[in-house]
């Protein structure tokens, strides 16, 4: 195991060991095929989803898209109250990942928001280069406007979130839908994501094997989904060059020992610097998909309730 930072939390420590434990065999992307990149990740995030936070319901169903159907997953806390709408987009790379390897982080979000959650299954790279993925959230927002009330779903009061590449594609698609409609997405819950920076100095500090995403990893995630070298100054990838004057109130959240956490922290200053409001939250002594961790890592739910109650504050 690699040597470990005095900087970590035990605990991520623990989460670590334990990761290594569940590993199914060698972890070099370049010599896997896509399958087995994603039965690797899908059995690893297994354990970290087993204990599951009860709902008071759980729909599955699939709604129109550009090219396909796309399958959500509805979740449903214990709440009589009239309920706000978010919309969760898991992260991987947008590669690898999918509804149960994130089922239990959507779970707590509910619990701890009060708020009805509905995580979007949307296609993945390669076989879906982008912005198939942007489009097809771009497909499903819209049907939530017209169709999502049959659901219990309030359009009126809708959020969008996401992890990793998830936050990344939340912010394009909010930038995107304010052409459509200004006030159809008032909250935005984002956890480590990558925004467009290039060279930080967190990817110096962090972007190796010591940690929980690599270089190599970042070129190989990239690479499956963009066409091509220009897409990586579009801005609906690099969202930070896009219009942050339109982005609605964000808690932006980050890991301390992350490559993506200057990702983060300039989100941040352009929304300030923007006159938007958003609040940085920094997580001490945890690394990149941390908040998958909270069957032994505090620090995940203590992040996952503080976006949590920041979105229950803004849509109440």
């Amino acid at each position: 195991m690699p040597a470990i930072p005095i900087t970590l939390d035990p605990q991520m420590i623990a989460v670590m060991e334990k990761r290594r434990t569940l590993t199914l065999g060698p972890q070099d992307l370049g010599d896997l095929s896509i399958d087995d990149i994603r039965k690797n990740y899908n059995h690893e995030r297994a354990w970290w989803n087993a204990i599951k936070p009860k709902m008071d319901s759980v729909e599955a169903l699939s709604v129109p898209g550009p090219l396909r159907d796309i399958a959500l997953r509805i979740y449903r806390p214990f709440n009589q109250n009239p309920r706000p709408t978010l919309l969760y987009l898991h992260g991987g790379g947008w590669v690898v990942g999918n509804l149960d390897t994130h089922d239990r982080v959507m779970r707590l979000l509910a619990t701890f928001s009060g708020a009805v959650v509905v995580g979007i299954d949307y296609a993945l790279s390669p076989e879906h280069k982008f912005p198939v993925a942007i489009n097809e959230t771009l497909a499903v927002i819209q049907w939530l406007k017209t169709s999502g009330h049959n659901h219990g779903l309030d359009p009126t009061r809708l959020a969008l979130g996401g992890d990793s590449a998830g936050a990344n594609m939340a912010v394009a698609v909010t930038q995107l839908h304010h052409q459509r409609d200004h006030q159809a997405i008032r909250f935005l819950l984002l956890y480590y994501g990558a925004y467009g920076l290039t060279g930080s100095r967190s990817w110096q500090q962090y972007g190796n094997a010591d940690y929980e995403f690599t270089r190599e990893e970042k070129a190989f995630y990239l690479d499956s989904y963009l066409g091509n070298s220009s897409d990586h100054a579009d801005s609906r990838f690099n969202v930070l060059s896009g219009d942050i004057a339109c982005l609605p109130q964000a808690f932006i959240a980050a890991a301390e020992c992350d490559p993506l956490h200057d990702d983060s922290v300039a989100l941040h200053e352009a929304m300030r610097k923007a006159n938007r409001p958003a609040h940085l939250e920094v997580y001490t002594g945890v690394l990149h998909s941390f908040i998958h961790y909270s069957r032994l890592l505090d620090k995940a739910t203590q992040a996952l309730r503080d976006g949590a109650q920041a979105l229950t504050k803004a849509l109440s």
